[in-house]
């Protein structure tokens, strides 16, 4: 996943400074490098050299599928209107502060134009702003509350209208609060944030309350945990690409192997039978790999002898080494995925794909479902669920009546999109004409 990041810190204001924001860029940027992020930093900036810097972050969301966007430093509103002040800022009059400073309106229709599908934007930028009492002989306090566009999280030092402190170490309160979280692995912002401020509430002494404007419609994780990269290269080329696979172990192996391959159910049933524990004891793991791949292949051509492998699965495994067990769930897994060539298939093979996944909750499996977690790695944006993960699936489902009592699912929506539609707009099904209606259960459903 590519990420990218705008971070500014500025604290040298002539007649204001302030003791931490540069501290906090710095301190942000060394984060997200660890969790991804590719980073342009700006501190003590002027106000070309912050539009320079938005602007170069503008060039690069298109490239990416997720954009944050932190500031550290004064800021203030004008007349509703939220402004991220440059070092350079005028503050002789109100319209002078506004043009030499950096809209908030215009970091967020920047990050809003791209193709990234999330936008972050951090504000530790409500500390009081002395150069205001100039225009009005009063102070407007902190940041007003701004739209955050479908895809955005908008977070804040403080609750609108009021201010937040510099800190009294080397990073501003909220800075620190949220330094201390991101790392945490499989946490999503939105429960990241409620870490945040209630880490910054108890430092401050409850004075001050951190707040979150979101749209956001699917999870984000800064730090998504994945089993290590070794599992990924467990096996040969000529296995992930199994077209050409041939196998290794013995004569029993290519028996079977080739069984399972021939797309004929009277040679794939007797094939099925003869995976027993004594019969592939001695098996290379590339070769179980691809056995377990065949396996499923059968099963997806209706062979009933592979089907019922699969039904029983749970099973059938646990007869097994352990090690032999997990390099067939591998190959059983990898299949579903991608095809004979290794390519991601953008259709996955879910004919069977219920008696795999009904073991995912098995301590005993858990090895292979990491396996599959971290191939899918560079696919996330092509899937809905990555199996080993802690995250749930939340779905909303739309029915309409097409006959007394009866009704008709006509929108299954996954993070705002119905699912039932393809790219051009088109309904996969026609509710009124198609044969292959049938009833189901709400269990079915789930």
């Amino acid at each position: 996943m590519n990420r990218i990041a705008l971070i500014i810190g500025n604290a040298a204001y002539p007649d204001s400074p302030l003791a931490n924001p540069g501290n906090d860029a710095r301190a942000v940027e060394e984060k997200p490098i660890l969790l991804g992020f590719g980073t342009l930093i700006r501190i003590d900036a002027t106000n070309i050299e912050m539009e320079e810097g938005l602007s170069e972050f503008a060039g690069n969301l298109d490239s990416c599928d997720v954009a944050l966007f932190f500031f550290a430093g004064h800021g203030m509103q004008i007349d509703g209107k939220n402004y991220l002040t440059a070092v350079d800022t005028s503050f002789e009059k109100e319209i002078d502060a506004k043009y030499s400073s950096l809209a908030l309106d215009k970091v967020i229709e920047t990050m809003e134009k791209g193709s990234n599908s999330t936008d972050i934007i951090m504000l530790d930028a409500c500390r009081t702003n002395p150069y205001e009492r100039r225009w009005r002989g009063i102070e407007s306090r902190g940041l007003a509350p701004v739209y955050a566009p479908k895809g955005m999280i908008i977070g804040y030092a403080t609750s609108p209208g009021q201010v937040a402190h510099d800190g009294d170490g080397n990073n501003g309160a909220y800075t620190d609060a949220f330094l201390r979280h991101v790392s945490t692995p499989d946490t999503t912002i939105e429960d990241l944030f409620k870490r945040v401020r209630n880490t910054l509430s108890s430092s401050a002494r409850g004075r001050q309350i951190s707040w979150e404007h979101t749209s956001l419609m699917g999870d984000f994780y800064f730090n998504y945990s994945f089993s290590s990269d070794d599992l990924v290269s467990e096996y040969g080329e000529n296995a992930l690409a199994d077209s050409g696979y041939q196998p290794i172990s013995s004569d029993m192996n290519r028996e079977i192997i080739d069984g399972l391959r021939s797309n004929n159910w009277h040679s794939q049933n007797p094939a099925i039978l003869k995976i027993t524990p004594d019969n592939i004891e001695t098996f290379k793991k590339d070769d179980l790999f691809v056995l377990g791949r065949n396996i499923y292949q059968a099963a997806c051509g209706t062979a009933h002898s592979a089907v019922a492998y699969l039904e029983n699965l749970q099973a059938r495994l646990v007869d097994l080494d352990r090690k032999i067990s997990f390099h067939i769930l591998n190959g059983i897994l990898f299949e579903i995925y991608f095809d004979s060539e290794g390519r991601f298939r953008s259709d996955p093979k879910s004919n069977q794909f219920d008696p795999v996944f009904r073991i995912e909750e098995s301590e005993h499996f858990q090895e292979s479902f990491k396996f599959i977690g971290q191939v899918l790695r560079p696919y996330l944006k092509n899937i809905f669920y990555v199996p080993s993960t802690a995250r749930g699936l939340s779905v909303d489902i739309s029915c309409i009546e097409i006959e007394d009592d009866l009704k008709a699912v006509d929108g299954i929506y996954f993070e705002g999109d119905n699912v039932m539609y393809d790219d051009s707009g088109e309904n996969y099904f026609d509710l009124s004409e198609n044969p292959f209606l049938r009833k189901i259960s709400r269990s079915e459903i789930k």
